[in-house]
């Protein structure tokens, strides 16, 4: 159909040229006609491009949301990794303890158990000497053990004796929680830009159904403004009067558009269940 433009101008040519009454009035409707033809054309515009930008910034949340879904997934493998090292810190931390505390055991043993019989007074130097050294040797070896166990509580460069397990442990344990943490922050986060990401898409198919209401009244006022042009060069009342029901059909599509009622559905872009979210927890 001519555009908006072109109607004005036929309008304002038949006014000037109109000689009779009815003439000046279908004139003058039409210029009226033309102005709602172009009022709803601009919102009608302006309807469509709000459509693409709402669903622009659906995409973009959604986008979004696969960005801090796979680093809450990544945290949550972080974190996992964390608590096995925790685990394996803490078994060998016990491994140790348990050798130290044998240590210990055999230890107090020698000291507890009789060790050389007691040597007679008149024994010969031989015997005297060998019981001297049972002793002494009795004595070295647990002093020995004794040493030994005492080394499990000191730290190394290794860092592998029991302080310095229970201090990488410690470690392990906070560095595992602080994780989980952030991966439980990164999961909200996620759920708030899916349900961010819902309202835009429903609020885009709420005014995609808007601008279709515009779209229908943007045809209903050509044909108004059509009909009108033909009752001016046919002179008959019938068109124009039908084209100014087309044009009040038009005003009335234009108010029901902003009366067309959101309807919420649940779609791709909902919030993840709680299954969901221990995928990524």
């Amino acid at each position: 159909m001519a555009n908006t433009h072109e109607h004005l101008e036929h309008a304002e040519h038949a006014g000037h040229n109109a000689s009779d009454p009815f003439n000046q009035r279908v004139a003058v409707s039409m210029a009226i006609v033309a102005a709602i033809l172009a009022a709803i054309s601009m919102v009608g515009h302006r309807t469509h491009n709000k459509v693409l930008q709402l669903q622009g910034e659906s995409n973009r949340l959604l986008g979004d949301v696969n960005r801090v879904i796979g680093d809450a997934n990544r945290i949550g493998t972080e974190a996992a990794s964390a608590e096995v090292e925790k685990s394996n810190l803490f078994a060998w931390y016990q491994s140790k303890r348990q050798r130290k505390e044998q240590l210990e055991m055999v230890a107090l043993q020698l000291e507890l158990t009789p060790g050389v019989e007691p040597v007679r007074k008149d024994a010969d130097d031989d015997t005297k000497k060998k019981a001297a050294e049972q002793v002494a040797t009795r004595t070295k070896t647990i002093a020995d053990l004794r040493k030994r166990a005492a080394a499990y509580d000191k730290s190394n460069d290794k860092k592998d004796n029991l302080p310095d397990l229970l201090e990488r442990g410690e470690e392990a344990r906070k560095l595992a929680e602080k994780l989980r943490a952030e991966a439980v922050k990164a999961g909200a986060e996620a759920a708030t830009f899916r349900q961010d990401a819902s309202k835009r898409s429903q609020e885009a198919e709420h005014v995609h159904h808007q601008a279709g209401r515009f779209d229908i009244a943007h045809l209903s006022a050509e044909i108004g403004l059509v009909l009108c042009s033909i009752a001016l060069l046919t002179k008959k009342r019938a068109y124009w009067f039908i084209g100014l029901a087309a044009a009040v059909v038009a005003l009335a599509l234009v108010a029901s558009a902003y009366t067309i009622p959101h309807h919420p559905h649940v779609d791709s872009h909902a919030p993840p269940t709680a299954t969901e979210k221990d995928t990524y927890h």
